[in-house]
């Protein structure tokens, strides 16, 4: 195998770990996109390449402004709450400027790790569905797969 180096970093979501009521095609997008680099970061690591993922949670943004409402009917009064529950959460958003020093990091660092989260909400959030927040486990085992 060739030497070199390099790092791939994508940002993807704390919705790439924690399915969402009525986000399910974003969640499914970022679930891919991390399936995606998760499946990668094991067959590009023996050429010096890292892998990692940025999962932020909401980032004060224009984001939110692409909801859209549904019509009237059964599940209306349930995404009435997602959609207050989301109002709530964007507004005690962390700053985009804040969270693009996260991605600088990941990118930057010289000790690589698979997922990074942009702030404390991200670890809590990211946290109710996966324990191993840095990813290591998870490639020890991709990475067998491919040795």
């Amino acid at each position: 195998m060739n030497g070199g180096s390099g790092r791939i970093v994508t940002v993807t979501s704390v919705g790439g770990v924690v399915g969402q009521p009525f986000s399910d095609a974003y969640c499914a997008a970022k679930f891919a996109v991390e399936g995606l680099m998760q499946s990668l970061a094991p067959v590009v690591a023996p050429f010096g390449i890292d892998v990692s993922i940025v999962e932020p949670a909401a980032v004060a943004s224009s984001f939110v402004d692409s909801v859209h409402r549904a019509a009237p009917g059964p599940y209306a009064a349930q995404q009435q709450a997602y959609l207050d529950r989301a109002a709530t959460s964007f507004a005690n958003a962390q700053p985009a400027d804040e969270a693009a020093e996260t991605v600088i990091e990941a990118a930057l660092t010289d000790a690589p790790r698979f997922r990074w989260q942009t702030s404390e909400a991200a670890v809590r959030f990211a946290g109710l569905s996966i324990s191993d927040l840095s990813g290591a486990r998870v490639l020890d085992v991709t990475s067998s797969w491919v040795r």
